[in-house]
């Protein structure tokens, strides 16, 4: 039975959007984190690292954009597919984007915010306030779809309402 329109539409859509819009995106906040943290510690990368951090960093952005795609397409659930170690290692670097993620956006806000209030610029000031909001909104949806979800998985399911 071949799929039909509808269903190679949303595999189309659901590539699209990972791999186009999200792979990018992380790859350059990978980047922008590792960058970030070596600043601060005040490192210098050595040679073999700096040439090969761009690649590693590409290789799990293209990762998590088809990580990313299967969670379109089937659900939370496909992230606790395959073994133990492959989970972890699943679970390891979506942490580690995340962790980026904060690291980047923290260093691109300090940047900011200094040179909008030296220059007394209201529009990145509103901007550099909404990506805050949107931080802080995501980190608590995220954290609260996870307490969701242990909760669940702890406590049977039953058909008995709750009080």
């Amino acid at each position: 039975m071949s799929p039909s329109l509808r269903s190679v539409a949303r595999i189309v859509a659901a590539l699209f959007s990972s791999v186009v819009l999200l792979a990018p995106l992380t790859f350059a906040l990978l980047v922008g984190g590792a960058v970030t943290v070596f600043d601060l510690l005040g490192l210098g990368a050595p040679e073999p690292l700096a040439l090969a951090g761009p690649f590693v960093a590409g290789a799990v952005a293209l990762w998590l954009a088809v990580e990313s795609a299967l969670v379109q397409l089937y659900g939370l659930g496909v992230l606790d597919r395959g073994r133990p170690i492959q989970r972890r290692l699943r679970y390891l670097a979506i942490g580690v984007t995340v962790v980026a993620s904060v690291v980047a956006i923290g260093r691109f806000l300090a940047m900011t915010v200094p040179w909008a209030i030296e220059t007394r610029s209201t529009t990145v000031l509103v901007l550099a306030g909404a990506l805050v909001l949107a931080v802080v909104g995501t980190c608590y949806r995220t954290a609260a779809a996870a307490r969701t979800g242990y909760a669940r998985v702890s406590r049977p399911q039953t058909d008995e309402p709750r009080e």
